[in-house]
């Protein structure tokens, strides 16, 4: 660890099965303007070309360090990666986005000049090659535990104002003081989605200060190979899992409503992906979402308002509360009908 006037910055990339991404990721981190860094890349089992090409990188490039490990996840790739780490400050990449080239020196100077254990950037969202900034959340500026305490009082899991999460539940596009991360990427074991969001939320009951910047830095590739865009049975029982480690972590009660309206997105969203699915029939999507539907998940939607939703999702929570999947499976396979038909009209 260095002087906190040049800090060693470690940046953790967990890597699975990206050789089409690798590439442009890491020449964004080997060619940072800040160079007192560590590259971690933890190889999370990959299969394809992507450790050869971490390997072709670290060969030119004294500061990556290479860990390899049989394939257990992110979260699991993280803790890897966090305990061969040295910095005095912790960034986290996707190995399939990339980052401006000036990130970590701006994010170093951000903590230097307001004394914070956390800095925020904003991220860009990259669409088929198509770059669009995101909405800024939360508000940018200084926040002392005071205004934190606020921000997860009020609209870290739900913002009623734009029906999202009032801050992005990522742990990328952040430095986090090194203090702090262990237990943060603890609370994230074993979950396979939004461990990013339990992470961050055990951080930030936790630390002193934090800093939300208004430059955009992070550049969010999305696409259709990603594991959070794929059905996948494991996300229900994950969602369980995931309310119960909130629940645990939220002892002071900031959470509370904001839970509730959560999980009714969440839900919205499996069941979305339940009848989405190509290879199975309309009784079979019904089916499997009825099974798959716990009580535990039933009572926390019943539990969430409407307040701030537009007609089609109070509908969609009307039918969810009184169980009626059959006709929210029925609404999403018209709407999808209707959907294609218009870009047929369009052609």
């Amino acid at each position: 660890m260095n002087n906190l006037n040049n800090p060693l910055v470690s940046i953790i990339v967990p890597v699975y099965n990206v050789q089409n991404y690798i590439e442009q990721c890491l020449a964004s981190l080997v060619q940072q303007s800040y160079e007192n860094i560590e590259i971690i890349l933890v190889n999370d089992g990959s299969t394809d070309n992507s450790l050869a090409i971490c390997n072709t990188f670290g060969a030119k490039d004294s500061r990556i360090k290479i860990i390899n490990q049989d394939n257990a996840g992110v979260n699991q790739a993280r803790i890897n990666g966090f305990s061969q780490s040295t910095g005095d400050y912790i960034m986290f990449v996707d190995s399939d986005d990339y980052v401006s080239t000036d990130i970590v020196y701006l994010m170093t100077e951000a903590v230097k000049e307001f004394n914070v254990d956390l800095v925020s950037c904003q991220h860009y969202d990259v669409v088929n090659n198509d770059v669009n900034p995101s909405i800024i959340r939360p508000s940018l500026g200084y926040y002392n535990r005071e205004r934190i305490d606020s921000l997860l009082k009020d609209k870290f899991l739900h913002d009623s104002s734009i029906n999202l999460a009032g801050m992005t539940g990522f742990l990328w596009g952040r430095l986090f003081k090194r203090d702090y991360m262990k237990s943060a990427l603890e609370a994230g074991r074993d979950l396979i989605y939004c461990e990013d969001q339990v992470a961050l939320f055990d951080a930030l009951c936790k630390i002193k200060s934090m800093y939300v910047m208004d430059k955009w830095l992070y550049y969010y590739i999305q696409h259709t190979n990603q594991a959070t865009r794929r059905y996948n049975k494991s996300y229900w029982n994950n969602f369980e899992l995931y309310f119960d480690r909130l629940s645990e972590l939220d002892e002071k009660g900031y959470l509370k409503q904001q839970m509730y309206n959560r999980a009714l997105n969440m839900v919205r969203e499996l069941i979305r992906m339940e009848f989405e699915r190509g290879n199975a029939s309309f009784w079979e999507q019904l089916n499997d979402c009825k099974n798959n539907f716990s009580q535990k998940l039933f009572l926390l939607v019943k539990l969430s308002d409407s307040v701030g939703l537009n007609i089609k999702v109070k509908f969609q929570r009307i039918l969810i509360i009184y169980k009626q999947i059959f006709i929210y499976g029925l609404f999403l396979h018209v709407n999808r009908i209707i959907k294609i038909l218009g870009k047929t009209n369009l052609r």
